[in-house]
């Protein structure tokens, strides 16, 4: 996905640009992050009013750590932005070089250049793999920066920490927009029959990338895990659910940050009456084979103009939406077939689905799985931190994993997969990991060994923090 996403090369350069003045279309907050409907490429928007260039992946990804807050805007509103200049690193995030120059400088304020003067100085200031924080800056670029004093001890130069690209342009001293953490959003709701209507409000925030409306049966719902609809329109202020069954649901809005929510609405509960109110009924079987469950059902007085919903879980009486689910649109299909599944005891139900939620539900089938079992044993994680680089390393003992590794990462403690943010290895043999340009803070990693869909053995636990 960063590679998809990626960032203004060197055909990007300032010179090569005649684009008009910026025109009224263009309602942008000074530090958001855009990019055009039909290119890929990813601009600051400054507080000059203009977009500024990053000339790798490498730049970029020292000031953020993936594309979450992202917006689009049309073509022709990205071709009104004049090219304002070229992003250059985040003071004290890496060392740098150029290929015609083997001097190693570290990165201040405003793009200042500071030579590390020897070695020792180097290992004494960013630790024994000093080496593998340098970057190497195209030459077209280095020209972005200016050199200052030389580092010829062991103390870096006197530097403010810059959060802003604004600020280490010069631009401005105001922060970037907010995405999460502050600001509310204010929701209300009516039902109408199997209707619910829903709209919000807003203060203090914006959200970019749109929102993630949010129901479910329980309480709190949440995304991800819950039933949602998705409006990417950062103006939106409204949705409909329908086609409900009868029962009552909680709703909640959220600001959708791009695989997850930041701010969540206020709680609202509806009762819905006019949903389904079939009295049929469908009769569920299931046998199992290794990892695959085979299910069969007969459908007995129900209209299933809209198919079904085959919905499965690990506690009993699943549902939808709130449980793992696959769709089968067809009126007629009868059957399906759950592979894939690691060893344990899964609970089934098959239900009418409405376009929403579920009408009449099946009865449950209960099955055992042998899945694709452990190997046993054990796996012990070990890490280091480097600058805004954490290293990973582990070692087996009495097991193999023949599907590979998820490295596993959050900021609570016991990271799980699926769940939380990870790293897939499909090698066997991989026994390392690397995480960089981490933000300062602590981290919470574990090793697991992947079955295809979830974890058998989890490593120890590490804990690592980065300044």
């Amino acid at each position: 996905m960063r590679k998809a996403l990626f960032i203004a090369l060197a055909l990007a350069l300032v010179a090569t640009y005649a684009v008009p003045t910026a025109t009224e279309a263009t309602t942008l907050q000074s530090g958001t992050l855009i990019k055009g409907e039909s290119f890929t490429t990813v601009y600051y928007f400054g507080a000059d009013g203009k977009r500024y260039v990053f000339p790798n992946s490498k730049t970029y990804f020292t000031w953020f750590d993936d594309f979450n807050t992202v917006i689009t805007i049309t073509d022709s509103e990205l071709g009104a932005i004049l090219i304002g200049g070229n992003v250059i690193y985040k003071p004290n995030s890496r060392l740098v070089k150029i290929t015609t120059d083997p001097k190693t400088y570290w990165v201040g304020n405003y793009g200042k250049l500071h030579h590390v003067t020897t070695e020792t100085i180097a290992k004494n200031l960013f630790g024994t793999e000093w080496n593998k924080r340098i970057d190497d800056v195209p030459d077209a670029f280095f020209t972005n920066y200016s050199l200052g004093e030389p580092i010829d001890s062991e103390s870096l130069p006197s530097y403010t920490a810059t959060t802003t690209i604004n600020k280490n342009l010069g631009l401005s001293d105001e922060p970037d927009p907010v995405y999460a953490g502050d600001g509310t959003i204010t929701l209300g709701a009516t039902a109408n029959g199997s209707t619910v209507d829903l709209d919000w409000t807003m203060s203090g925030m914006t959200s970019p990338k749109g929102f993630k409306v949010v129901k479910n049966t329980t309480g709190n719902p949440v995304y991800p895990g819950d039933a949602y609809h998705y409006l990417s329109d950062p103006n939106a202020r409204e949705d409909t659910w329908t086609g409900l069954a009868n029962g009552t649901y909680y709703f909640r809005v959220c600001e959708y940050l791009g695989g997850s929510c930041g701010v969540y609405s206020n709680q609202v509960a509806v009762t819905v009456e006019g949903g389904s109110t079939s009295d049929g009924e469908i009769a569920l079987t299931a046998s199992t084979s290794g990892d695959t469950v085979n299910l069969s059902w007969s459908v007995t007085g129900i209209d299933t103009t809209n198919g079904f919903k085959i919905v499965k879980n690990t506690t009993g009486s699943p549902v939808y939406p709130g449980d793992s689910y696959v769709y089968k649109s067809s009126p007629t299909v009868r059957s399906y077939s759950w592979s894939g599944l690691s060893a344990g005891t899964y609970y089934f139900r098959v239900c009418e689905y409405l376009g929403g939620s579920c009408g009449v539900y099946s009865n449950q089938v209960e099955v055992a799985v042998e899945g694709v079992t452990s190997s046993g044993g054990t796996i012990d994680l070990d890490g280091t931190v480097d600058g805004t680089t954490i290293n990973l390393s582990w070692t087996l003992t009495d097991m193999t994993s023949d599907g590979g590794f998820k490295i596993v990462k959050n900021t609570t403690g016991s990271p799980v997969y699926p769940g939380d943010t990870y790293h897939y290895e499909g090698d066997p043999d991989s026994r390392t990991d690397i995480w960089k340009y981490m933000d300062p803070g602590t981290y919470y990693f574990r090793v697991c060994e992947y079955l295809g869909g979830s974890c058998g053995v989890y490593s120890n636990q590490v804990e690592l923090t980065v300044e």
